[in-house]
């Protein structure tokens, strides 16, 4: 029998913090990949994109929570996209790092879709339909390549800051992330866009080495040990 399948839960969480948390110091560079708490447009289901809400209660819990997490994380800086439930969610860190806000990592803007959601089921439909696509920028908004050139120059900034190895934090959002992602391990941003999906409460660990590929982890809240 499996050892591991005789413990409890909690027990599974902590080793897998442990983990999460440890393996960190074999990287040259570790950035840590984690998405702003929710917003009542979260909740709600609506497309936020460039709009700058401020989080709810929910998400200041999730960004309580995220501090908590990372407590035993040596972050050298963290670095935040300059929209406000961005910058609530790194506010956590202030004290323990350096917080700096990139304009390079805000949200893209959807143009006319903005704010729409369940009940405006063709907007949505139409916004599900284009957002992925390269080019299109959303009839006043961003285009997917637009954002993807943003993404590449935040990191090149973070990159050149951190030349020596060091373990940063960025919180953006659930847009720019999966591109951030994309552009550290390898994938196509317009592949990773689509494919990679964030929630407000999970993290993602990305170790770039001196030397071969780098490797990506995520923390699994106790809500999913179903994906263990």
């Amino acid at each position: 029998m499996n050892p591991l399948s005789q413990l409890r839960p909690l027990a599974v969480i902590v080793l897998a913090a442990c983990a999460f948390i440890t393996t960190a110091a074999q990287a040259q560079l570790t950035i840590y990949v984690a998405r702003h708490g929710q917003t009542d447009w979260n909740r709600e289901g609506r497309i936020q994109g460039g709009t700058d809400n401020a989080l709810n209660a929910t998400g200041r819990e999730q960004a309580a929570t995220l501090g908590r997490t990372l407590v035993d994380v040596r972050v050298d800086t963290v670095y935040t996209s300059s929209h406000q439930r961005a910058r609530q969610t790194a506010a956590v860190f202030e004290g323990r790092a350096p917080v700096v806000a990139l304009d390079e990592l805000r949200e893209r803007f959807f143009g006319k879709f903005e704010g729409a959601n369940d009940k405006d089921p063709a907007i949505v439909a139409d916004w599900n339909k284009r957002r992925f696509s390269w080019t299109d920028d959303m009839e006043g908004g961003e285009s997917l390549e637009s954002q993807s050139r943003r993404a590449e120059a935040a990191l090149r900034r973070i990159r050149e800051r951190h030349k020596d190895g060091d373990t940063v934090l960025i919180v953006g959002h659930g847009g720019i992330n999966p591109i951030l992602v994309s552009h550290l391990i390898g994938v196509a941003p317009q592949e990773g866009a689509s494919a990679i999906n964030q929630g407000n409460d999970e993290i993602y660990r990305v170790e770039i080495p001196k030397a071969g590929s780098p490797s990506i982890w995520k923390l699994i809240p106790r809500a999913r040990l179903n994906e263990l």
